[in-house]
């Protein structure tokens, strides 16, 4: 019963509003027939002018900036249609040459499908292709007019206006109004967003009721002396209805399932080769009927369409770069202790990754593990407070850091107050050398520690030092590491101790 309510709240104002034009347009020659001409006329400049002011307005109401720029790209295209309209009343009625085809308004109605062309084949959602769309606005431009260019040189190809010549200019309107059409269709029919359904939706039936109207007054009323232009301004009634839906409330709209995905992809990639795609077509029939105008076309479509792919690659190039930045300084957090700014355990395990692979690839590596431990850490923190403790651990980090001089060298926090160094393609004598410098430097700070033997901040250490075959083999050193730093603990405690493999790890 809901949904049977919401489609009369729909399709009522659909209706009523149209009906109601038509019917007004049949009383006023009914009533006032010696003037049935001049409100034709005049019908056909109020109507679409009426209409891209409700498409404005509902252009207005859009919280989406890709639905309320479709909106008003619509309202420049009935402005523009409005511009022809205003022609053929001034050509016709005021100055009294009736049946003839007036130029400027031939042009401005063709035009009047510039804007409609370009929305078409415009993404819905172009953020930052401003240049991109710029591009594709001028090759509209320019399909719009080469079309322009051929229907009139058809109307007038033995130097006067003909009924041969009429024939075809009419196939050629009937061309442009079914590429509008089939262009709302398949945009209907692929979009994803609700507000973007909505605005083709409405285009859609627009364009087929103009398509058939004007098709019909194209065909069998115009240039037929036994019918007025009031017959031909019941265009005006596919105007109506338009701003009928223009008007309609948000909440009148209807839910429709989402579109396939192997449809929308497709749209979005020929989307962008529809206007240079059609102006390259339209420009090669232009070439047989005016060379200069028609080569012109060629070359704009080619390097009209070239120039977009450049403008693009860059766009995406550069975003694609911003990304990697994005990710590196993403990865570098992830792998960044956050209280003493070295690497963290996950850092250690990618680099200990990276030294086994090298093995892999044929070049050997030989590393050496330093674990090292603040002496006495916990009753640092019970006598000094945690906020000293932290302290400590920044501090003793940086001293460790600064100690590393060779740049493959990896310090990690391990854990609490544990440290651990990496150092790749050392042997045992120049690890030893490396630790004893760590244990130097942080002593070096003079750190006060009241619970200390030395009354001042040390760190032990043990070392282990192997060649990497396997990935097993970082997991083996790093517990030989371990157990020579609590044999240097037990020893006494501020001194690099080191443990022996016996046999290297496993091949």
């Amino acid at each position: 019963m809901g949904q049977n309510r919401a489609v009369r709240h729909v399709v009522t104002p659909c209706i009523s509003l149209p009906l109601g034009f038509l019917l007004l347009q049949i009383g006023l020659p009914l009533a006032w027939p010696e003037a049935a001409g001049g409100v034709a006329y005049l019908a056909m400049v109020v109507a679409p002018l009426l209409t891209g002011l409700a498409t404005a307005w509902r252009g207005r109401r859009e919280p989406q900036a890709a639905a309320r720029t479709g909106w008003w790209l619509v309202t420049a295209s009935l402005l523009v249609w409005t511009v022809g309209g205003f022609g053929n009343l001034w050509h016709e009625w005021v100055l009294g040459l009736a049946n003839e085809m007036y130029r400027g308004a031939m042009l401005a109605f063709h035009l009047a499908a510039v804007p409609l062309t370009f929305l078409l084949a415009s993404s819905w959602q172009p953020a930052g292709q401003h240049w991109v769309r710029g591009i594709d606005a001028l090759l509209a431009l320019a399909l719009g007019f080469g079309y322009f260019l051929i229907t009139w040189h058809v109307l007038t190809v033995h130097g006067a206006q003909d009924q041969p010549g009429v024939h075809t200019m009419m196939w050629l309107f009937d061309a442009q109004n079914l590429f509008i059409v089939l262009g709302a269709l398949v945009r209907w029919c692929a979009a994803e967003e609700a507000d973007e359904r909505t605005l083709f939706g409405v285009l859609l039936v627009h364009a087929l009721l103009y398509m058939g109207v004007a098709g019909w007054n194209n065909h069998f009323i115009a240039g037929d002396p036994a019918y007025g232009p009031e017959y031909g301004a019941v265009v005006t009634v596919a105007f109506a209805l338009l701003a009928s839906l223009a008007l309609r409330p948000p909440q009148a709209e209807l839910a429709l399932p989402q579109p396939p995905a192997v449809l929308v992809r497709s749209v979005h990639a020929a989307g962008p080769l529809v206007v240079p795609g059609a102006l390259l077509v339209v420009s090669l029939f232009l070439i047989r009927v005016d060379y200069a105008w028609g080569t012109a076309g060629v070359v704009s479509a080619v390097l009209g369409y070239a120039l977009r792919s450049v403008v693009l690659q860059v766009s995406q190039i550069a975003r694609g770069e911003a990304l990697q930045r994005e990710h590196t300084a993403l990865r570098s957090l992830a792998w960044t202790d956050a209280l003493t700014g070295v690497g963290n355990r996950r850092f250690l395990d990618h680099a200990l990754a990276g030294a086994w692979w090298r093995e892999q690839r044929g070049t050997p590596s030989v590393a050496a593990v330093l674990m090292m431990d603040i002496d006495h850490f916990k009753l640092l923190n019970d006598e000094l407070g945690h906020e000293r403790g932290d302290e400590c651990l920044r501090q003793v980090a940086q001293a460790l850091q600064r100690a590393l001089v060779r740049p493959g060298d990896i310090l990690a926090r391990y854990g609490g107050e544990e440290f651990i160094a990496l150092l790749q393609e050392v042997d045992a004598d120049g690890a030893s050398v490396v630790a004893e410098r760590l244990r130097a430097a942080v002593q070096a700070l003079q750190l006060p520690h009241p619970a200390s033997p030395q009354q001042v901040v040390t760190i032990s250490i043990g070392l282990a030092c192997a060649p990497l075959h396997a990935a097993s083999d970082s997991a083996r050193l790093i517990r030989a590491a371990d157990q020579a730093l609590f044999q240097a603990k037990r020893a006494g405690r501020n001194r690099v101790q080191h443990h022996a493999m016996k046999g290297g790890p496993a091949a």
